[in-house]
């Protein structure tokens, strides 16, 4: 009996644990019931999604128009094409030393043409970040079209995102599957804020302003990484938002646009990645703003002056030898300011005349005037023999002696007239010519003018009585017959 009372109090105890248990289950099913009633009373209330926003084009001035009749015929012919670009070097995340980048990129299925007078073919471009681009057609080690290697500027410390792309002559990019690609490198060291995410979208400008400056103008861009969209209707998740001078329009596509409508001049043009409701995609990476400048002096490109002949679409191509561009004409020299001294030549000398000025003059010491009675370089005359006269000869015989006497006396004037006409040419105020003598009453020192004259040789001008050196010619020694000369009176 003390057992049963033990275990009776329990039984009516179990009746009210599955009560409590039956209780709880109807509670969390009506808790679950009433959520998801407020679910589809919020979708109702909530209606459709929005819609993206609607695509615009181009309004204002600005009008798309077709591309040019030579751009259709080598698009005609690229269609085939199907390139593949690869960076080689440097390697995706690579760490650079300071001083150039060496690129080597590997290029496939598409020419790289430089055209001579027609420009510029299909070819490379290699764009670091958002940097002008730098259009490549040749490789420094000769080796392409498989290999293209060159050398980029130094870059700047962090990270830069390098891109290439094949492109056509007007500067357009190939789109199609492999005809891009990008590595990012760092310089000194890494930073992960300065470049998008890898696998968000980037929004790349492809720049021609460096091809043309005339009407129609191309504008075009590179879309990496952007979520993918029509697909369904309504399907809009990223748009372009394009702003040319003030004017907005949106675009959908990955497709060129070739535009008329520009100012002359200087032209804004503003690209903005944005979602579909018009919100900016991955900020601040996907917005650019770059200029547009039309010149109409400016060179027409070959690819806008109309429909191409044979051989021009063949060489634009690379099927057949470019006509190379015809050499600039050198820039003429500017005018040098003559100098009034160095500039003017004064009694240029001829080929007939000697060139005596051209020689230097010897230096010689100044010399005192001189003096008509006696130089200080001559010796005085030896007085003539008197000879007795009944000693003279009969005149009748000196006829006969008459020749010799001339050639005795002209000797010395031919010998000295070498010398008297090469000697240097002295001022005329240093040379004093010889004054006559005196016609006071005081003596004169000087020797009697009938012994100076059969004497000497003095006559003519008085360059003529000078040596070389400057100096008074001595007068030769009078021969033995110069007093009969004298007393003769011949």
């Amino acid at each position: 009996m003390g057992a049963g009372s033990a275990t009776h109090p329990a039984l009516p105890g179990r009746p009210v644990r599955w009560r409590q248990r039956l209780l709880a289950v109807l509670l969390v099913a009506a808790l679950m019931l009433l959520a998801g009633c407020n679910r589809v009373a919020a979708s109702r209330s909530s209606g459709p999604a929005p819609a993206p926003l609607p695509v615009q084009g181009p309004s204002g001035l600005l009008q798309e128009v077709a591309p040019p009749a030579a751009v259709q015929q080598v698009q005609a012919a690229l269609a085939e094409r199907q390139p593949q670009v690869s960076i080689q070097i440097p390697r995706d995340g690579s760490d650079l030393p300071g001083g150039p980048v060496k690129l080597q990129v590997q290029v496939r299925d598409w020419p790289l043409v430089d055209a001579g007078v027609l420009g510029l073919g299909p070819h490379l471009v290699v764009q670091v970040d958002d940097l002008p681009p730098q259009r490549l057609t040749t490789s420094l080690s000769g080796q392409f079209p498989t290999r293209l290697d060159a050398e980029l500027p130094p870059l700047g410390p962090g990270s830069h995102r390098l891109t290439a792309y094949a492109a056509k002559p007007w500067g357009e990019v190939v789109k199609s599957p492999g005809a891009w690609d990008q590595v990012r490198v760092n310089r000194v060291a890494a930073n992960p804020l300065a470049t998008p995410q890898l696998g968000t979208p980037q929004l790349i400008g492809v720049s021609t302003a460096d091809l043309a400056g005339r009407e129609p103008v191309l504008l075009d861009w590179l879309s990496i990484d952007a979520p993918l969209q029509g697909l369904r209707d309504n399907d809009g998740s990223w748009r372009l938002r394009v702003t040319v001078n003030g004017d907005s329009f949106l675009v959908d596509q990955n497709s060129p646009l070739w535009l008329k409508g520009w100012h002359s001049g200087s032209n804004s043009v503003l690209m903005e990645l944005v979602d579909g409701s018009g919100a900016p995609l991955n900020p601040p990476f996907n917005t650019l703003v770059s200029e547009v400048t039309i010149n109409s002096s400016w060179p027409t490109p070959s690819w806008q002056r109309g429909r191409l002949d044979a051989s021009e679409l063949a060489q634009l191509l690379g099927e057949e030898p470019a006509t190379p561009a015809a050499p600039e004409p050198e820039p003429e020299p500017e005018p040098v300011p003559e100098e009034p001294v160095a500039a003017i030549e004064i009694n240029p000398p001829t080929a007939s005349e000697p060139q005596t000025v051209a020689e230097p003059l010897p230096v010689t010491e100044p010399q005192p005037p001189l003096e008509p009675e006696a130089s200080p370089e001559t010796e005085p005359l030896p007085e003539p023999e008197q000879l007795d006269p009944e000693q003279l000869p009969d005149p009748a015989q000196l006829p006969e002696l008459e020749p010799t006497v001339e050639a005795e006396l002209t000797e010395p004037s031919q010998q000295d007239a070498p010398q008297a006409e090469s000697a240097p040419v002295m001022p005329p105020q240093a040379i004093p010519a010889p004054t006559p003598a005196p016609t006071s009453t005081a003596p004169a020192p000087r020797a009697p003018t009938d012994r100076l004259s059969t004497s000497t040789n003095l006559g003519g001008s008085a360059r003529s009585q000078l040596n070389p050196d400057g100096s008074l010619l001595k007068p030769k020694a009078p021969g033995p017959l110069a007093g009969l000369r004298q007393k003769l009176g011949t």
